[in-house]
Formats: structure tokens, sequence, C-alpha cells
């Protein structure tokens, strides 16, 4: 887990994730960045320690794992590394170890030569598409994205120009809503509603700028379909820190959406007026994508370490069980098909686009 392409998160890191000089205990990535920063001191037993730590709580983190491999091939612990090297290029991930000067001890051992063919096989790209249509506007900056069925139009957010664009099915482009039309500010997840009347936006403020107030506000927006209306506007709690990063529909009308600044998930009832906490502040490290499962029992919300399941028959709340050479971490954009999550794993390296197969209890992968 690059702790650059978590920087949003980087004050809310497992509660209570602080400098040593604080007194308060370090959270699991505190604990990558100093057994990365003791790799480039040339400190490989200090960095399996530390590293080590961050891998009790990020179990199934490529990238984590992959630096503690390398602490234990420079620190003389060939089977410690190969073992961590093995699950990493299971789950598809280690491309570039066989070049990596820190795995120079083990290039000739029998393990090592049989993870080569693998090694080189997930650096390759997996490419099956083309591309549908390419936005004038090269500055968009899209990020949430929806479609409609029933008009085959693909609505795009813009985070740069706080707008909504539509694009029809001959790839025309129009503005759906217009740049800060009611208000509206950054643009994130959205989704067309099952009777195919509503566009519904999770919205936040940019980062608030140095020295200013810590506070941050969210909106869910409800647009008219048809028109581009403004039909609703539900605000985050006063004070703290939201945004409103991805939302589920229910098929009797209730929102579910991610906030991941306060590490919570809100509940939109149908016909409410107002946003309520389904799981207190705090409950995950940068909840982002979330999905329900067609009969309306398993919402699943991606963070930081993985995938968390809320059976919402019961309230229970538990972590999405994989296999070993399954990781389930640095998930963005999340969605439940045919009874499979498809998530897009952009939090570790390579980039992809992935489908998990759910058991037919629907509660594991």
């Amino acid at each position: 887990m690059r702790r650059a392409a978590l920087a949003a998160i980087a004050f809310v890191v497992f509660g209570a994730a602080r400098s040593a000089a604080s007194g308060q205990e370090l959270g699991p990535l505190d604990h990558y960045d100093r057994g990365v920063a003791a790799l480039e001191a040339k400190k490989p037993e200090q960095a399996t320690a530390e590293l080590a730590l961050a891998a009790v709580e990020l179990p199934g983190e490529p990238e984590v794992l992959y630096a503690l491999a390398k602490a234990r091939a420079l620190s003389g612990d060939s089977a410690g590394a190969l073992r961590m090297l093995g699950r990493v290029v299971a789950m598809g991930y280690g491309a570039g170890a066989a070049a990596d000067p820190a795995f120079a001890s083990l290039t000739a051992l029998p393990k090592f030569r049989t993870l080569a063919p693998s090694i080189a096989e997930n650096e390759k790209p997996i490419v099956n598409a083309a591309p549908a249509f390419t936005i004038p506007e090269a500055d968009l900056i899209p990020e949430g994205i929806a479609w409609d069925p029933k008009t085959r139009t693909l609505f795009l957010g813009s985070l740069a120009k706080k707008k909504i664009v539509a694009v029809a099915p001959d790839a025309a482009v129009r503005d759906f809503v217009p740049s800060g039309c009611d208000g509206l500010p950054l643009v994130l997840g959205m989704k067309v509603d099952g009777d195919g009347k509503s566009l519904w936006a999770c919205t936040a403020e940019g980062d608030p700028a140095e020295g200013a107030s810590p506070t941050r506000h969210a909106w869910l927006y409800r647009f008219d379909l048809a028109t581009g209306k403004t039909l609703g506007k539900f605000p985050s709690p006063e004070g703290g820190k939201h945004l409103f990063n991805d939302l589920a529909l229910a098929k009797g009308g209730d929102v579910y959406l991610t906030d991941s600044e306060e590490g919570s998930v809100y509940r939109l009832r149908a016909g409410a007026d107002a946003v309520e906490r389904l799981l207190p502040a705090g409950s995950f490290v940068y909840p982002n994508g979330i999905a329900l499962s067609d009969d309306g029992r398993w919402l699943y919300v991606a963070h930081a370490a993985g995938i968390t399941v809320r059976d919402l028959s019961t309230g229970s709340l538990f972590p999405l069980s994989a296999p070993e050479d399954v990781s389930l971490s640095g998930i963005d954009g999340l969605s439940f098909w045919r009874g499979a999550l498809i998530g897009v794993q952009n939090g570790t390296r390579p980039h992809r686009v992935v489908l998990f197969a759910l058991a037919p209890s629907l509660d594991r992968v």
C-alpha cells in the first residue's frame, strides 16, 4: 500500500496513527513508512521488524508483503523472503521482482526459479477492451460514473469543473448539470435509480486550505434524470471533515453512502429529508466503494484494509473473507454483479479491474 496513494487519509490511518513523539500508538501505515525508511537506510533488520508489524494488520496488502520480502531477503532470511514473495506473486503482483537488487541473493534458488514465470506473467498487462469514447475536455477529471440502461446514456462527474456530463450512445457529450449549478462542488460516486427517474451523486468541498478550519462539508444530490434539475440536496452533519464518496441504491429507495473522511457509512431512508449514520465515525479507514447484493441483504464496504460486510437483516458486521492469494485492499469503485463483486483496484500496483467470485451465501470470496 503506497503511502502516496493514501495521502488523503494520512491523518486518520487506523484510528490513532501518530508519531512516536506524541506518545500515541503507531498504526500499520506508520510501521510501513518506518520500514520503507529503514530499507532505504540499509537497515534490513529494523525494516523487517517494522514491516512485520504492518503486515499483522494488513495481511492481504501486497505492497506491505513485498517490502517485507525485500527486508527479509536483505537480512539473510531467504526462506521467509520467498514465502512472502510467493504470496505477493500469487495475488497477481510482484512485477519487477526478478530485476530487483533486493532479491539478488535469491535468484539462483530453486524456489525463486519456480516463481520466475509467474513474475514475468504478472508484468504483462491484460487488455480485453478498447476505448469507447473520448471526452473533448481533457481537463474534466471524471471520477464518478453512472449508467442509464433505458436511454443508454453514461454520466460522468467532474472533479475539476464541478459538473456532470452526459454521453449519448453516439458519443455526443453535453453538460447534464452545468458547473457549480445549485452549489455543486466536487462530484464523486453516482448512480441511476432503478425506476430510471433520478441520478444520485456524492459530492464534497475541496480540501481545506492550509491554516483554515479543518472542517469539510459534503452533500448527497438528487437530480431529475430527464431535465438535470436538482430534486434534493442532503448535507453532511455540521462539524468535522466529510467526503461523501460513493453510494449504493436499495430497491426500496434507501441510499447508502460512504463518508471517506469520517470513516463512516450514512443512509438516506426513502422519503427522508436528512442522512443518518448507519455506522459510526471511525468504523473504517477511508471507506470508498460500496455495493449492495441484489437481494438487499448484504452491504459491502471497501476501505483501506479490505472489504467489510454489513448484514442488513441482522445488523452484524464482519470482514469479507478471501483465500490467501486474493487481495481485497486498495479498492476504489465497487459493484455487485451476478453474484460477484467487481472492483476498481487502484490503491495497489498494477492498477486493475478485478472480479471476486462470491460463495452462494454471498458472504465470502
